[in-house]
């Protein structure tokens, strides 16, 4: 019954290990560039933002400014095939 149980919980883990693989994918795949209409809280720590009216979650984006700065009106630019994400403030 322990060596089920077992194979279970390792189970999840791999699903769970490959679901989150799958988001990290997704994001990297992300390709925008223009200025953020709308930043919206998600219920964890990262943001989803609005660019050319389409949602982006920010959870494997990164960038070297942190998360807290982005505000509507700032410009961004994500490139096709990477994590990394240039923000450029509104003045």
């Amino acid at each position: 019954m322990k060596k089920y149980l077992l194979y279970s919980a390792l189970f999840v883990f791999c699903c769970y290990w490959l679901l989150s693989s799958y988001d990290a994918l997704k994001a990297i795949n992300y390709e925008f560039n223009g200025k953020v209409q709308k930043v919206t809280p998600s219920s964890g720590y990262y943001k989803i933002i609005t660019v050319n009216n389409k949602d982006f979650d920010l959870e494997w984006v990164r960038w070297y400014d942190d998360l807290y700065n982005i505000e509507v009106g700032d410009s961004v630019i994500k490139k096709k095939g990477t994590q990394r994400m240039s923000l450029f403030k509104k003045k």
